[in-house]
Order: C-alpha cells, then sequence, then structure tokens
C-alpha cells in the first residue's frame, strides 16, 4: 500500500468522508466530495445545442452563432455564444448550492475541474483576449465572502494563462434574486444593475464571459450588452451548468 493510501486510511478512520449528495460513506473511494455513482449522473451537454443561446436542440434543427435557433432567432442577447458544461440537475445543484449558500468554499476545486475538463472549452477560449466574471454586488461579496463567477473565472484562467479582469465590470444595484422571478421580471430586475469603470480595458477585447447558472439569460445578457457599450469586440459565456427553464 501506498504511502498516501495510508493517508486515506487513516484521516478516514478520524475524519469520515461523506458524498455531498447522497449522503453515503467514501472511506472505500479516491472521490473527495462526491461518490462514483452520483458522479455518472452529472449529465454534460452535448453538441446538439444553439451556439447562440446555449438551449438544447434537436440534431435536426439548425443553429449559428449569428442567426441562433427557432427560439432565441430575432431576440435581443447581447453576447455571441453560449458554452454552457453541465445541465443543473440534482448532483449539480447540490453542489452549487453548498458552494454559494454553505459557504462551502472548497467546491470551487471539484467544479473548476468540471469546467475545464469538458472537451468545448478549449475551442471556447482559443481566441480570448480576456476573462471577466460575472460580478456579485459588495453586499452580497461580504455576506458569502467570496464571489463564485470569479473562483470559478480563476480556475480556468490558471489551466489556461489568459488574462483575468476583475472589478471593472461591477454591480452598482443589489438586485432581488432570480430565482423565483418570472422571465420578463428577471430581465426587470436585471436591468441596468451593471457598469464599467474604465471601458477603455475592454475597447477592442474579444471577452470570456463566466457565471455559475445559466437560466433565462438575462444577467448575462445585460452583462454583455455593458462590454459591448464599452467596446467589446465580442462576449461569449462559458458557464457551469445551464438550468431548463419554462415559464
Amino acid at each position: 500500500m501506498a504511502l498516501g493510501d495510508y493517508l486515506h486510511v487513516l484521516l478516514d478512520l478520524f475524519y469520515p468522508r461523506y458524498c455531498l449528495h447522497c449522503n453515503c460513506s467514501l472511506g472505500n473511494s479516491h472521490e473527495c466530495y462526491i461518490c462514483e455513482d452520483c458522479k455518472k449522473e452529472i449529465s454534460h451537454v452535448s453538441d446538439t445545442r444553439c451556439i447562440r443561446c446555449g438551449i438544447s436542440i434537436g440534431p435536426y434543427i439548425s443553429s449559428d452563432a449569428k442567426e441562433g435557433c427557432i427560439v432565441c432567432k430575432g431576440k435581443p442577447l447581447y453576447f455571441d455564444t453560449v458554452t454552457p458544461i453541465v445541465r443543473y440537475g440534482s448532483v449539480i445543484k447540490t453542489l452549487v448550492h453548498k458552494f454559494k449558500y454553505a459557504k462551502q468554499r472548497f467546491l470551487a476545486r471539484i467544479l473548476n475541474d468540471i469546467i475545464i475538463e469538458h472537451k468545448r472549452i478549449k475551442e471556447s477560449i482559443s481566441d480570448i483576449d480576456i476573462i471577466v466574471p460575472v460580478p456579485l454586488h459588495w453586499i452580497k461579496r461580504l455576506h458569502r465572502g467570496f464571489n463564485q463567477s470569479e473562483l470559478l473565472s480563476l480556475g480556468i484562467q490558471r489551466h489556461f494563462l489568459k488574462p483575468i479582469v476583475r472589478n471593472n465590470l461591477y454591480r452598482i444595484r443589489n438586485t432581488e434574486a432570480q430565482t423565483l422571478l418570472s422571465k420578463t421580471q428577471r430581465q426587470i430586475n436585471i436591468r441596468n444593475a451593471f457598469s464599467v469603470r474604465r471601458p477603455e480595458i475592454f475597447r477592442g477585447k474579444r471577452i470570456l464571459l463566466v457565471d455559475d447558472v445559466l437560466t433565462t439569460g438575462a444577467t448575462a445578457s445585460e452583462c454583455s450588452k455593458k462590454l459591448k457599450e464599452s467596446g467589446a469586440e465580442s462576449v461569449h459565456i462559458v458557464v457551469l451548468a445551464t438550468a431548463e427553464y419554462n415559464s
């Protein structure tokens, strides 16, 4: 038995590990946070999605970055493309909620691994100039202790060695939580909630905007609007999870 295996045994003896989702014992597993069965439940987004809005589409429905699909065609989206990594299923929902609301900051590591190991992330970042996290209002950041989108952005930045710009795009309003709002209410709630301190930093840049969960795209679109108004050449969204939205 290797030294690392002995250490695992000793740690499990005094500090037994349990899956954060199903609560089963992880005593015989090398996984740190979720069991093998729960890990298999994480559903990665396939290529049959709209490039423009990120929604799942059938293999026979056409989509391109400019026109979009039958769902988003003609709609005013300010970002250029969306790359969602996984679906917002029960396991990911548990991890994201514990990460954000239970302040389990260490989960940034496993969530970052899910992003950087996805095959499409390399394509999304190949032509990017800078990475920008979706900002939190300072009151929410103070309460939470961190910005989850910033931690995900730092994971991407460290792996792909692209420059990151923090705090230049910022929230000027502490908006109501979007979770229980309808699509129209979300758009109204987030309108004019962001501003840019130094537009010249974004001028002519191809920007990767990073967030944790994409539902209606209202927040991502409003951020992208401000980035485009600052002179950004293009804005491309990478989001850990995409949630189906029917209201």
